[in-house]
């Protein structure tokens, strides 16, 4: 990165003289770069990101060019609280030794670019951070602390939102940076150079949302708070296990195909990515672990044969402190699953939001939610009857219907990433 002033070319006679045919005045210009022009440029990211299946992502500690955002990690995320990067950058001038700007210290800042979703007709909104230092680990609630992995010298905290470092001998300064582990979350970092007038933007970073989808039932075993099976489709007999597990399947796939399209930093977990079964609480804590902003659980009704809708269950609100996070969650998602399956069946219903069952699944201290902490939102769909004939023929695994199922599972994605954009 080079700063702006410094790009000036400077244009100097180098010499002139009279043609003897033109008898005019020639002159020979010289086109001069100062030696002392200041580049800082990021040289590298830690710790290397891993994707879901815990291999590591090519490229992850490569900077690239701004506006590209760099991913955060979360560490910990049930006791650390905060999501964080560290950075190495480059301070050299053109012409000079490494060791040029030894010893010069710069300040690091860094402002929001989150912008909340606004009103549809009114002005964009101003960039904002999300969430607050202040739930973090004592020794990261600043904006910037001191780098474990990457070599810094000379780290001073001036506040809360600035710190300096030193460049050392090889002309190379880093930092850790810390942002509040909501999803989203980003922010452009600016260093200044000691005897600057203005700051450098180096790089952006987001904090990615992170989604844990949990397919219902699984295996052939009960388990607490999850049997292998409840309900059985009407004709086809395909079992509600089996379902659970498409959909779920496929909702992870809408949500990496929106997360490409719309350029975001997303992380998607299954609690199982097979036919087996898992405690309630393990599913959970699946959730909790990998420090997600939503857990959805997905499950089909079964009833009478004659039972027909869609509804989303949330944890009562006397033992639910996410209890109004929750449930615009489960609107957002209860109402997109209905108004998938209407498009395609004029008898779908609305059977809307219920809170009446303390499932494990959606247990507060299980997600890690505290009244003082509370970021994980849950709720438990249940899509639709399939021991009804009508639902049967839409959602049995038939090439048939193959669309409709898609598009159910295309808006679950959509009312998901909406609540990542929405929440606060």
């Amino acid at each position: 990165m080079v700063i702006t002033a410094a790009r000036i070319l400077y244009r100097t006679i180098a010499s002139s003289s009279t043609s003897p045919v033109s008898n005019k005045v020639r002159k020979e210009v010289r086109i001069d770069r100062p030696r002392d022009v200041l580049h800082m440029d990021p040289v590298a990211l830690a710790p290397q990101i891993l994707d879901e299946d815990e291999q590591i992502v090519e490229g992850s500690t490569e900077p690239q060019a701004l506006p590209h955002k760099h991913p955060m990690v979360k560490v910990d995320p049930r006791t650390n609280r905060i999501a964080h990067r560290e950075l190495k950058i480059r301070v050299w001038s053109e012409g000079r030794p490494d060791n040029h700007h030894q010893g010069k210290t710069v300040t690091w800042s860094m402002a929001p670019l989150f912008v909340p979703p606004g009103d549809e007709g009114q002005p964009a909104l101003d960039p904002v951070f999300r969430g607050s230092w202040v739930h973090a680990v004592a020794e990261q609630r600043d904006r910037f602390t001191a780098p474990d992995e990457l070599t810094a010298v000379g780290f001073t905290r001036l506040s809360q939102e600035h710190a300096t470092t030193t460049v050392d001998a090889t002309g190379h300064t880093a930092i850790r940076i810390n942002l509040p582990p909501v999803a989203f979350n980003a922010a452009r970092i600016n260093v200044k150079p000691e005897g600057a007038a203005a700051g450098v933007d180096v790089i952006d970073v987001e904090v990615p949302g992170i989604i844990v989808i949990d397919p219902g039932h699984g295996g052939t075993a009960n388990e607490d708070g999850s049997s292998a099976n409840n309900a059985t489709s009407h004709t086809s007999g395909v079992l509600e296990k089996q379902l659970t597990l498409e959909f779920g399947l496929r909702t992870s796939r809408a949500l990496r195909t929106l997360s490409t399209n719309e350029n975001r930093n997303l992380r998607i977990h299954l609690t199982r990515p097979d036919d087996e079964n898992k405690p309630g609480t393990d599913r959970a804590n699946v959730a909790r672990d990998n420090g997600a902003d939503i857990l959805l659980s997905i499950h089909f009704n079964g009833a009478n044969g004659i039972a027909r809708g869609t509804e989303t269950l949330v944890r009562p609100r006397r033992d639910n402190v996410n209890f109004a996070e929750d449930t615009a969650l489960a609107e957002r998602v209860n109402d997109a699953t209905y108004g998938a399956i209407l498009a395609d069946d004029a008898g779908a219903r609305n059977r809307g939001v219920k809170s009446e069952r303390q499932l494990a699944v959606l247990s507060d201290p299980q997600l890690g939610n505290t009244a003082l902490y509370h970021p994980l939102r849950a709720a438990l769909l249940e899509v639709e009857f399939i021991d009804h004939e009508d639902v049967d023929k839409i959602l049995s695994i038939t090439d048939v219907y193959e669309q409709v199922r898609q598009d159910i599972c295309d808006a679950i994605a959509a009312a998901l990433l909406e609540d990542l954009r929405r929440n606060q």
